[in-house]
């Protein structure tokens, strides 16, 4: 049975990922996003203020890549937010809304993720997976699709931007930032995870080799521009950046790396400029990240590291403004 009961309500069941998501050679292959229907007029998501919920964890990069734009595009007056948090029920269910009273999601009147993935489709098969945007009109998640959640949200939703809002996918390198994203998720987002749960020697060096030489690269391509595609911040940015700042404080401890960002000086300065924008720095949450192994002292001292002031933009002769407003 691909759910459980618990009070009353049905919930998906969240598989381990070892029991799920790892293939004959012992790879680890991520799961493709079930709902991914686009938005727009020609589809059954349309673009509307006060229609959905965006669905997301503190601790989850693909999250934390979804809120950030979310953030920086303003669109907290048009979508509501639901932040979520790993259960601690003896339950394999996995994200329940712990900052809602109640646990209750008022909008959809659920305690855990994985009951808006049955109720959406009972045959669901899989993890419930965070971000998705939850349509309340409809009551069903409408998306789901991590990958191109923040591309809907820049191009599908710009009538609902604030004022003043930022052009993090300008249509004429548009093709250029989807390469890039497809690229990063390649060998820097998905590759840390295919470390992570690879379950043998020969997938783990598989993708290291992939993570270490885009790391080079990066550092290479950053010496000489202050953002991956010059001198504003593009949706690449945010795709790197939130798997980045998670490196050495969270995926490096947990896979014993000897790669550390701390040693490349033109990526973490890049990710600390970053980090120092105020929507971006209220949607990373330190606590979160490094976890149970770091005390008060120890988050105390990584945000003082990572809010030290950087100034790159003399060492790269760019200009003030980094962002593209239309």
């Amino acid at each position: 049975m691909n759910y459980i009961e618990y009070n009353g309500r049905k919930i998906s069941v969240r598989p381990a990922v070892k029991d799920y998501e790892i293939d004959e050679k012992g790879a680890y292959v991520r799961q493709i996003p079930w709902f991914r229907e686009p938005f727009g007029e020609s589809y059954k998501n349309p673009v509307e203020k006060d229609r959905y919920t965006l669905f997301w964890a503190k601790d989850c990069a693909w999250s934390n890549r979804v809120a950030i734009v979310y953030s920086l595009l303003g669109l907290c007056e048009s979508i509501k937010e639901e932040i979520v948090d790993w259960t601690e029920l003896d339950l394999p269910v996995g994200w329940e809304c712990v900052n809602s009273k109640d646990c209750i999601n008022k909008e959809s009147n659920a305690r855990f993720v994985g009951e808006l993935y049955y109720r959406t489709d009972s045959n669901f098969v899989g993890r419930p997976a965070v971000p998705l945007l939850f349509d309340y009109k409809r009551q069903v998640i409408a998306n789901n699709d991590y990958h191109k959640m923040t591309y809907y949200l820049e191009k599908d939703f710009k009538s609902l931007h604030k004022k003043g809002a930022p052009n993090l996918l300008p249509s004429s390198i548009e093709s250029e930032i989807v390469k890039m994203g497809s690229w990063l998720y390649d060998n820097i987002n998905n590759a840390i995870y295919r470390m992570c749960f690879a379950n043998n020697k020969t997938q783990y060096k598989i993708a290291y080799d992939i993570f270490y030489k885009a790391m080079e690269e990066l550092e290479q391509r950053l010496a000489k521009s202050r953002f991956i595609f010059g001198d504003y911040l593009t949706d690449s940015d945010i795709r790197l950046f939130s798997t980045l700042v998670r490196l050495d404080v969270d995926y490096g401890k947990y896979l014993n790396l000897d790669i550390y960002l701390a040693d490349y000086n033109n990526l973490f300065d890049y990710c600390r400029e970053i980090y120092q924008i105020a929507e971006v720095s209220k949607k990373t949450f330190f606590k979160k990240i490094c976890r149970k192994e770091f005390n008060e002292e120890d988050i105390k001292n990584v945000e003082k590291l990572w809010s030290e002031k950087i100034d790159r933009k003399n060492k790269i002769k760019s200009s003030d403004n980094i962002f593209i407003i239309e």
